[in-house]
């Protein structure tokens, strides 16, 4: 027991100091004795010269060709350089090349990189994270944490030790604006300081750069260059440092030193002063840690230097590292010839050694493992990591300015909306998500003519200033300004917050610093109240100081996310795609597309194929689908359900109550309960078409070709259906057959179109409208449903709309735009069982309104009870609720949901290859739309195949798997 627990002892004292952290003040006495066992150790083993080539980290590209690598390996080993610095290349070549050198390295290499937002700064192929300026307008350092802690994390994947962040400066310069925290020093050193942190918590060194420009001093200017003598230096200029170095940086990068100090005789850049790095780092900023220099940089001084100078004058003034010499073996023997001179400078280069092997301890180099290559790229870009990017980017959007509480946009209906982009292509990221809400005309300013070919009048206006309209946003404020009073200007700027100053009658306006890393799709989501803002200011700006933010409240709206922000497993998500270009590839349909939301989130959309089988033109999430007899539920079904709601209609009596021209008729005894659940007896399918039709003819008594006052009603592209058709219609209705049945007895089962005919009738008649218009304006206008209704061509443009079958028997043309259904197409386009056409996103919206007991975006459109009670199953024997279709009962081999779905899902299909399915156990909406009768009805392979329920079951996989991470 006693040699347990020595063995327990010794491995704690020798090995859990591989993975502590160094720091310039820190101290680790758990590690002591380990660290320093292994620093003597391997210190013993160094001659002079490796000594010196200790002190050295080779600029790397693994871009470099291969005789290029040979020789840096030559270098390598030649030198016995400590470290690398990674200037270029790609993850899997970077790794290769980074094995490479460890391996033909007698002491490990230190590796470092500049990746102050990820290591997207520097190796192509790799996430980006957000930029520090972006970061400080989080409210919380706990996010500045969770960030750095990313990257530290990353890196390691990538076998790198030295993150040469962050940057400490506090002036922030337009240009290049995104790598500042702010312009607030207090600012600066939190952050910069939680960053820190969070990068040793994970054995990362972190090396601060970029001192403070605008020091509180005074002093002579030269050549744009502030001149001080050192009694001038005040140490309270450099606070983001003073806190660094008081919270244990490792290093210090003294390049891009913004001033000069001046001695009796030349005036000396701070970077290659002596003085500067002994008197004020060492001794009044305390600073231990190591101090880094770029060389490459001392050739920009005064002096002419010749090979190997720069790295010697380096050396001599104080700093422990050399980065990016071109001059090892000259800068080695000038190094190795000055040493034999200077005894000082000897003990100088033993403690830098030694720090330099202490950093390499602390980063773990003790205990060499080789960059692991397999699933690289694929674990760079983690759906944990890009869980954590899009959160952090909802964190950062700052609302600077909301004129009675204008955002988030409430109110849809009677609103006519504008996205104007200023510096891009007015079909972009942003514009996309602003529609996912309201439908919005787009228009982008490329120069200041552009304006005048706008027509904004009575329009709410969101402008895009995007980061590199610089030059054409100086054309455009004043223009803007003379807009805004006139109407609601929301103004969001991705750029430089500082730029806001000029706008100053906006109704809002938002800081978004930049168009990348998610913000694009963030900001719509914070106008239209899906997230709240949540940033501040992270600088100061006319009127307003960093801190500064107005939050906005939430709505209820659909939000935008990856898979695991509402627990679904994104690489099981992945199967989905598999199947759908399974469906493309066999001929199911030439295109498809699939939605997931859980939890109000949209989290999966995906669209595959295209709109024909010619392959010309791509389906997008913006296209328009033909659904069919999801009309019935997301149309018809919700007349119904207002109806009942308002005490119009009681489920309990006959259809002829409401419907007099029913009581002579063999459907007088109709119950509307059993009229919805599909169980009245009325006939499957009635085909009234092709009673219009003599010798496959269209009758003149029933069409024309053209469309008139006698013939309103669009039955094809050339085909108008004449004023009667519908009484007509009607009238064939009230005289179609019913089933037979024993008497006493109840109807089975027995899906029909015929009820949602009838339905459409009653509803109309009670309403006192067409149920077109009703459904308009009392839900899908008001809920940001925008492309579902009717009669889509009269909304959008055809080649938006995926084109259904070439019918060949009734309308003789391919259908794009008209309802696949006969008898549809025979009501105008309008009918209660088919007609209505939408893209997934707004036929989400309303399986989402289903899902909240009838509410969205903070409006109650229907009562809970209500929904509960058309939800529920009604009858033993079927499985159909009031309208809806639900899940089988367990055990029967075809069902149109997954075998995973609850006993309480319900939603719809539709003939053309549609669906839609809400799960309240799961709080999962699940829409797939298609034109699988394209060109052929008959094409039955979709359903043969069982596409939907398949992709069904993927998503409680992906639930169920992200649960068992």
């Amino acid at each position: 027991m006693l040699r347990k627990v020595l063995s327990i002892v010794l491995f704690s004292i020798f090995f859990i100091g591989a993975f502590a952290q160094n720091g310039g003040n820190r101290t680790y006495p758990h590690s002591l004795y380990g660290r320093s066992h292994w620093v003597d150790s391997v210190f013993s083993t160094l001659d002079q010269e490796a000594k010196i080539g200790q002190l050295f980290m080779m600029p790397v590209s693994s871009y470099a060709s291969p005789d290029e690598i040979d020789v840096l390996t030559s270098q390598l080993k030649d030198f016995s350089l400590g470290g690398v610095y990674i200037t270029g290349g790609g993850p899997l070549s970077h790794a290769r090349v980074l094995n490479l050198l460890q391996k033909n390295s007698k002491v490990p290499l230190l590796a470092g990189i500049s990746a102050e937002w990820g290591l997207s700064q520097t190796l192509d192929s790799t996430m980006s994270f957000q930029k520090p300026m972006v970061a400080s307008a989080w409210r919380e350092d706990s996010l500045v944490t969770i960030w750095a802690n990313q990257i530290a994390l990353q890196m390691k994947m990538m076998g790198l030790h030295v993150n040469f962040a962050p940057n400490a400066d506090n002036e922030v310069f337009f240009g290049d604006y995104l790598r500042y925290f702010s312009n607030d020093e207090n600012r600066v050193g939190q952050r910069a300081v939680a960053f820190t942190k969070a990068l040793q918590s994970e054995n990362i060194l972190s090396v601060a750069k970029h001192l403070p420009r605008n020091l509180p001093m005074t002093g002579s200017v030269k050549d744009s260059t502030l001149i001080l003598h050192l009694d001038q230096i005040d140490t309270a200029g450099f606070v983001a440092f003073q806190r660094l170095i008081e919270n244990g940086v490792d290093g210090i990068l003294t390049n891009y030193l913004h001033f000069s100090l001046q001695n009796e005789k030349e005036i000396i850049p701070a970077s290659l002063s002596q003085v500067f790095i002994t008197e004020i780092l060492r001794k009044k900023m305390k600073f231990n840690g190591l101090v880094f220099a770029d060389v490459s940089n001392f050739n920009k001084s005064s002096r002419k230097m010749k090979a190997g100078d720069a790295e010697l004058l380096a050396f001599e003034t104080g700093n422990d590292i050399l980065l990016n010499s071109n001059h090892f073996g000259a800068a080695i023997k000038k190094i190795y010839k000055r040493l034999k001179k200077d005894k000082l400078l000897q003990q100088q280069l033993d403690a830098s050694v030694k720090k330099v092997l202490e950093a390499k301890f602390n980063a773990g180099l003790s205990h060499f493992h080789p960059i692991e290559t397999d699933n690289l790229l694929r674990r760079l870009h983690s759906p944990e990591a890009s869980l954590i990017n899009h959160q952090l980017a909802e964190a950062a959007v700052t609302v600077v300015k909301n004129v009675n509480d204008f955002l988030p946009i409430a109110t849809l209906e009677n609103n006519s909306f504008f996205c104007l982009s200023i510096g891009k292509g007015k079909e972009n990221e942003f514009a996309h998500y602003l529609k996912k809400y309201a439908p919005f005309e787009t228009a982008s300013l490329m120069s200041a003519r552009d304006t005048l070919a706008l027509d904004l009048k009575g329009k709410t206006i969101v402008i895009g200033i995007f980061q590199y309209a610089a030059n054409l946003e100086k054309e455009l404020t004043a223009w803007v300004n003379r807009l805004s009073p006139k109407q609601n200007v929301v103004l969001v700027h991705f750029g430089n917050p500082a730029s806001l100053n000029g706008y100053k009658n906006t109704v809002a306006s938002i800081a978004a610093y930049t168009d990348q890393d998610y913000m694009s799709e963030v900001v719509p989501q914070i106008i239209f109240g899906a997230l709240a803002a949540q940033g501040v200011l992270p600088v100061d700006i006319s009127g307003m100081k960093n801190g500064h933010a107005i939050p906005t409240e939430k709505t209820g709206r659909f939000s935008y996310s990856v898979p695991e922000a509402a627990g679904l497993d994104s690489r099981t998500l992945e199967k989905i795609k598999s199947i759908m270009k399974e469906a493309i590839d066999d001929g199911a349909t030439p295109g498809c597309h699939v939605l997931i939301a859980k939890d109000g989130k949209v989290v999966f959309e995906q669209s595959e194929g295209w709109l024909s089988y010619d392959k010309t033109n791509p389906v997008t999430d913006e296209t328009i689908y033909d659904l069919a007899s999801v009309t019935k539920v997301s149309a018809t079904l919700q007349t119904t359900m207002f109806l009942y709601e308002h005490g119009l209609i009681d489920l309990n009596k006959k259809a002829s109550l409401y419907l007099p021209e029913l009581r002579e008729s063999n459907k007088k005894d109709l119950i509307l309960k059993d009229i919805l659940t599909h169980q009245s007896g009325l006939w499957p399918t009635v085909f009234f078409w092709t009673k219009t039709l003599e010798n496959s003819k269209h009758l003149p008594e029933y069409y024309n070709t053209e469309e008139s006052s006698n013939y309103p009603y669009p039955v094809s592209g050339n085909i108008f259906a004449v004023k009667s058709m519908k009484d007509s219609l009607w009238k064939w209705t009230i005289e179609s057959k019913v089933r037979e049945k024993p008497p006493r007895t109840p109807y089975d089962f027995r899906y029909s179109d015929v009820g949602s005919y009838i339905l459409q009738h009653l509803a109309e008649k009670i309403l006192n409208q067409p149920m077109e218009d009703f459904l308009e304006q009392n839900l899908y206008e008001p809920l940001g449903a925008y492309t579902i209704g009717y009669l889509p061509l009269t909304r959008f443009p055809i080649q938006r709309i995926a084109p259904t079958e070439n019918d060949t028997t009734f309308r003789k043309t391919l259908l794009v735009g008209y309802v696949h259904d006969q008898g549809a197409a025979m009501h105008g386009g309008v009918a209660g069982h088919a007609g209505l056409f939408g893209d997934a996103n707004d036929l989400a919206k309303l399986g989402q309104l289903w899902l909240q007991k009838g509410q969205y975006g903070g409006v109650q459109y229907f009562k809970p009870e209500t929904l509960s009670l058309f939800t529920s199953k009604q009858y033993e024997g079927s499985r159909r609720a009031l309208g809806w279709d639900r899940p089988p009962p367990s055990g029967e081999w075809v069902s149109p949901t997954s075998s995973y779905a609850s006993s309480k899902t319900f939603g719809h299909t539709g003939f053309t290859g549609t669906c839609i399915w809400v799960d309240p156990e799961f709080n999962l909406v699940y829409v797939f739309l298609s034109n699988r009768v394209n060109p052929d009805m008959n094409n039955n392979k979709l359903g043969n195949a069982n596409i939907r329920p398949r992709i069904h079951d993927v998503i409680y996989q992906a639930m169920f798997n992200y649960c068992s991470h």
